[in-house]
């Protein structure tokens, strides 16, 4: 049985984590789209900046960026929808596959609330990524005014190649965090909201933390969370400003311990086999505790 349900959950995190890629690969396709657009518009301008003209090439930024942050909210809205539906499902695909089937989970209408809430924050913080590149690119494009800087200076902050520094540098990595931080969110936020519907109904329903990775370095307190079980409203531990973290992403946590956190959070049941085997069956793809990351290397 273990076997089976340990199985069923692969599965689900697969699924979702593929989706949750091509998500992150179509907001950076509008974003290389996007910086393809102003640097044609920047071309034109090779020799020297007029106030006139900038304005001319602001306008035409600020439609640019708009386009972008329209097309990207689509997406998230799409892959938070998504996830949610994938983390709200997870619970009733483990039981199924442990013989458990049949629970009623009624999660319809706050799932709707809930998926709206968290597509209007998604949306607010990518908001603030466009408007910070518009305000960062009309800065760069007085200082080409001004004399300070040549055109095809301005154009190299501006757009650059995406390896060096740049405006839109900052603006792919910062579009990327989104992404993933909120569709972890909604499917981390769905399985917990799953697990709190089912809690009447399914005997001995506790919660486990999976350590998925950092891509630029684990945090050390969800290294030693994994493999961590939990009853349904307990914390799994307390933030270092004193906030409890219910689960991976949570809300409430600071952002210092949500951004770029690719931790996940399953239901879990003795039945199901020990917590420890349990955990130890996803250690293909997470960090294992008694192993110190090496700083040279991504975790």
């Amino acid at each position: 049985m273990a076997v089976k349900v340990t199985t069923k959950i692969k599965e689900v995190l697969k699924a979702n984590g593929k989706r949750a890629a091509l998500g992150v690969e179509a907001v950076q396709a509008l974003l290389s789209e996007v910086r393809s657009q102003i640097l044609t518009e920047l071309a034109t301008s090779t020799s020297s900046y007029s106030s006139l003209h900038m304005k001319q090439v602001l306008n035409s930024i600020e439609k640019y960026l708009g386009n972008f942050e329209s097309a990207a909210d689509r997406e998230l809205a799409a892959g938070i929808s998504s996830s949610f539906s994938a983390g709200a499902g997870l619970l009733p695909a483990a039981m199924e596959a442990g013989g458990e089937s049949g629970v009623y989970f009624g999660m319809g209408h706050v799932s709707s609330q809930l998926i709206e809430a968290l597509q209007q924050f998604a949306f607010g913080r990518m908001s603030a990524v466009s408007n910070d590149a518009y305000t960062k690119i009309k800065g760069e494009l007085t200082l080409g005014i001004l004399g300070q800087k040549s055109p095809q200076e301005v154009a190299a902050q501006i757009a650059g190649n995406l390896e060096g520094p740049s405006i839109f540098k900052s603006v792919a990595e910062r579009s990327e965090v989104i992404t993933q931080t909120e569709m972890g969110r909604a499917f981390a936020m769905a399985t917990q909201r799953s697990i709190e519907t089912a809690a009447d109904t399914v005997e001995g329903l506790q919660r486990m933390w999976l350590h998925a990775g950092h891509p630029r370095a684990p945090r050390m307190v969800h290294l030693l969370m994994h493999g961590q079980v939990r009853g349904i409203d307990n914390p799994f531990y307390t933030a270092t400003d004193g906030t409890p973290v219910l689960y991976p992403r949570d809300p409430n946590a600071p952002i210092g311990e949500v951004i770029r956190c690719g931790c996940l959070l399953v239901p879990y049941k003795e039945t199901w086999g020990s917590a420890k085997d349990f955990a130890a069956s996803f250690d293909a793809t997470a960090h294992k505790v008694n192993e110190q990351p090496k700083k040279s290397k991504e975790a």
